[in-house]
């Protein structure tokens, strides 16, 4: 019988508000199931881990995870949540192990490396996380030929990009934070003219009264009832001053993901599906 050292680990998904034509697909090292209620498995494995391994390759397993969560919720599925389905498993040729913490893993070593006849196993709860249930009504999608994946130095931008998403009822808030990233990926003397002009916008939103006279001739020439003294000043209960916003803060989030998407392929992002 072949040896066999491998460490596996399984999620649950709650939340999912995509729709995939497909129920189950392999990646590398990963098995992916869509289930009809909107949830969906997650199983990620590694090959040839030796026991004083297992502590190091749990931690990759976790980390490409958190990077299939991170696209997920970028992609839209904003409620999800992940809950591991059982606790990671060790197979030893024909034994099987349960790993809970890092001192068992300690204790399943010596085990194995014979250092003790035999091992008691420790208690612990399984974690909870609060799940929340969706469905959706989106025309089906097909999954991608790759795991989905946003390298982890990105993870805050999606973060935040997914916030801007949520935040559509209030479009001034939504620029400030599409703003913020555009800004971070592209340096401020390359704004192009649309670019500035969606700055211009956010400094609009980001003062109680905005007197730079760039911004103030900026709105004044679109919006002038914004207007008031050497300033202008924005006011979320007037519908004219929301549809002039929502048009900048719509360009802003469309600009920065394009962005962002751009900055995702360039640090080894993996998707065989566009973002946008």
């Amino acid at each position: 019988m072949a040896t066999m050292r491998r460490l596996e680990i399984e999620y649950r998904i709650n939340g999912m508000s995509t729709l995939y034509e497909e129920k189950t697909i392999s990646w590398s090292n990963a098995e992916f199931i869509f289930n009809k209620d909107f949830t969906a498995n997650l199983k990620l494995w590694k090959d040839g881990i030796e026991p004083e391994q297992i502590s190091e390759t749990l931690k990759e397993l976790e980390k490409r995870s958190e990077s299939f969560r991170v696209a997920l919720k970028y992609l839209g599925n904003h409620l999800i949540s992940f809950k591991k389905k059982d606790w990671p498993t060790y197979h030893f040729d024909n034994q099987k192990f349960t790993i809970r913490t890092e001192k068992e893993i300690a204790i399943i070593i010596d085990y194995l490396r014979g250092r003790r006849e035999s091992f008691n196993l420790l208690h612990a709860e399984l974690p909870i996380t609060f799940n929340i249930i969706s469905s959706a009504t989106t025309s089906p999608i097909p999954l991608p030929l790759t795991m989905l994946s946003i390298p982890s130095d990105l993870h805050r931008m999606a973060e935040t990009l997914v916030a801007a998403d949520e935040l559509v009822k209030y479009p001034d808030l939504t620029l400030k934070l599409a703003f913020l990233i555009l800004e971070e990926l592209k340096v401020k003397q390359d704004l192009d003219e649309n670019e500035r002009k969606m700055k211009y916008a956010r400094d609009f939103v980001s003062h109680l009264t905005c007197n730079n006279p760039e911004v103030v001739t900026f709105v004044e020439a679109e919006l002038p009832t914004a207007l008031v003294n050497n300033g202008v000043q924005f006011k979320r209960d007037m519908r004219d001053h929301v549809a002039f916003v929502s048009k900048y803060a719509h360009e802003a989030l469309r600009r920065a993901k394009e962005l962002f998407e751009k900055k995702i392929q360039e640090d080894g992002g993996l998707s065989k599906v566009r973002f946008l």
